[in-house]
């Protein structure tokens, strides 16, 4: 990465850095700042976060919050708790996510956007990647719609199970999870905090 750039990343508890129990201090941000030190980090990271919700911990009133003129890079880390816990269709989160992009634009035209799509799922014991949601959308296809969209809009996007697909599996995420369903342990966040790093310089030359 080129020294004094500001990153700031948005996000539900994964990018907070939540383990299912509590905050870490070790959580994805900290450990990208180890491996870039020269790099700006605002962690905007909201436990409970969606696109599609209006509350502060949401997508739209993050953005709305903050003046991405203040910012080179951008990383966008929502989704799973719009797969969880909400009842838009993936039409409403892919029009709300645009928005937000659009609104990101206009205030820096030269932003680095990021979509990072949400890490798997194991609700009940098994990936939920062929699972139905609240809104009966499958995880599987929530991944291709966030895909879709940051695609339309030239955006980089890291698919965990493209590029470390061996960070989560049905046989290493009850260790690898602080409640063995969703929330990376410290030791996980940083692995993703390396694929995350390599990701962005990978796409910052």
């Amino acid at each position: 990465m080129k020294n004094k750039e500001h990153l700031i990343m948005l996000g539900d508890s994964i990018t907070n850095g939540f383990d299912g129990h509590q905050d870490l201090e070790k959580n994805v941000s900290y450990y990208i700042k180890q491996l870039n030190p020269e790099l700006s980090i605002t962690n905007a990271g909201v436990n409970a976060g969606t696109i599609c919700g209006h509350s502060e911990r949401d997508l739209s009133y993050q953005v709305e919050s903050h003046n991405f003129a203040d910012y080179q890079l951008a990383t966008i880390f929502y989704g799973t708790n719009d797969f969880a816990h909400r009842e838009e269709t993936l039409e409403i989160l892919g029009r709300i996510l645009q928005k937000n992009i659009d609104i990101i634009l206009e205030e820096n035209s030269k932003i680095k956007i990021y979509g990072i799509l949400p890490i798997n799922r194991f609700d009940g014991g098994i990936d939920n990647f062929n699972v139905d949601g609240l809104s009966q959308y499958t995880f599987g296809e929530l991944l291709e719609k966030l895909s879709t969209i940051y695609k339309a809009n030239n955006i980089p996007v890291l698919n965990w199970r493209n590029v470390a697909p061996q960070l989560l599996t049905e046989t290493n995420y009850y260790t690898a999870l602080g409640d063995h369903r969703l929330h990376p342990n410290s030791e996980t966040y940083h692995q993703m905090a390396k694929v995350i790093s390599h990701f962005i310089f990978k796409h910052n030359q």
